[in-house]
């Protein structure tokens, strides 16, 4: 049976994102479990947190409203990945994670990929040449070897943009950190799942 300390704890964590309050969910987390005085209590897991934001953000916003912003989201993937596979003859471009689900509650960050062996600078310029910002450069240590990566945001979106190797196409379904299973949109996909009505 379930603490329901862990369910109040994961209810005010999403209080708390819905709010600005926090910045990630297990920021979150944290926070509740202070305010709450619940610190020795059993801690929701993420999912927790994000079905009890979905829960407030379709409230407040209205079921339509709240459709309208996953759209919004798929919208800006496809959208990238379109003008991504343009400029990369070399390997595909995927969206990866919770965006490419349509799951956007408590903050959804669009992570992107690109298979190829062009360097991120050029991958960049391409963007750049079609309109979007300047990103901020990073090294990410994953399970794979150390992979290039650059951040921006474009229409409300916060986008992160990962550099592969082409033969790592192979563990496409793959978290880079964990290597656990993860969820994979193509462009195509996106615009088929916008074409059938949304999310």
């Amino acid at each position: 049976m379930t603490d329901a300390r862990t369910d109040q704890i994961a209810r005010e964590a999403a209080r708390l994102i819905e709010a600005g309050k926090a910045r990630t969910v297990g920021e979150a987390i944290r926070l509740a479990a202070d305010a709450l005085r619940l610190k020795q209590a059993p801690m929701p897991g993420h999912g927790r947190v994000r079905k009890h934001a979905q829960g407030m953000a379709m409230q407040a916003m209205g079921e339509r409203a709240y459709r309208q912003s996953i759209e919004h989201v798929l919208n800006v993937a496809e959208q990238l990945l379109t003008v991504l596979e343009q400029g990369e003859p070399e390997g595909p471009a995927v969206v990866v994670g919770r965006a490419a689900k349509g799951q956007i509650d408590a903050g959804v960050t669009l992570h992107l990929r690109v298979y190829t062996r062009r360097p991120i600078r050029e991958i960049v310029e391409h963007l750049v040449a079609f309109g979007y910002e300047e990103p901020s450069f990073e090294t990410a240590d994953t399970r794979f070897g150390r992979l290039d990566r650059v951040r921006f945001s474009e229409e409300g979106c916060e986008v992160a943009l990962t550099r592969c190797l082409p033969e790592m196409i192979a563990h496409k379904d793959f978290d880079l950190f964990t290597r656990r299973p993860i969820a994979v949109a193509t462009a195509g996909e996106l615009r088929r799942r916008l074409a059938d009505g949304g999310p």
